[in-house]
């Protein structure tokens, strides 16, 4: 039986707790002790808690537990659609600019957002509206996690 999308299942315009897991294909082990090759990816682990911290930051969503085990992952979320409507337009723009930055510090970190660039997401009420959506959504939680994990764990 095919699993319905998240989108699918929860209502983004009320508060809900969700369990959300995610793990690794073919049973590789991106974090720990990989039998196969011998090595250990437990560095990994601390990748994804610095994510979850900074992710609990910036989006509307309540980062209430979470376990990282070799080959996967859970978190206990729970959505706030309510606060995230109490934002400005200049606010959520802020806050999805440092999550998907467009400018970077020599360590890789988010440089605060220049008003042109501001601008370029509360100017748009379109736009806004959607990193809105975003910014309270469980699938662009796990999105961007994933993402940004899979990506550094390829440069190595």
């Amino acid at each position: 039986m095919v699993r319905l999308a998240r989108s699918e299942v929860f209502d983004p315009h009320e508060v809900v707790i969700a369990h959300l897991y995610n793990r690794t294909c073919r049973r590789c082990f991106l974090m720990g002790n990989d039998q196969v090759s011998g090595k250990n990816f437990d560095h990994r682990k601390i990748w994804i808690e610095k994510y979850l911290q900074q992710f609990a930051e910036f989006f509307s969503l309540d980062l209430l537990a979470f376990s990282i085990l070799d080959n996967h992952l859970h978190l206990i979320l729970r959505s706030r659609p309510d606060l995230v409507a109490t934002w400005s337009d200049r606010e959520v723009a802020r806050r999805w600019l440092m999550l998907c930055p467009h400018r970077r510090k020599s360590d890789g970190s988010p440089l605060p957002p220049s008003e042109p660039e501001l601008k370029s997401i509360a100017g748009c009420p379109i736009k806004c509206q959607e990193i809105r959506e975003r910014l309270s959504s469980f699938s662009w939680w796990m999105r961007l996690l994933c993402q940004r994990v899979a990506m550094r764990a390829q440069r190595g």
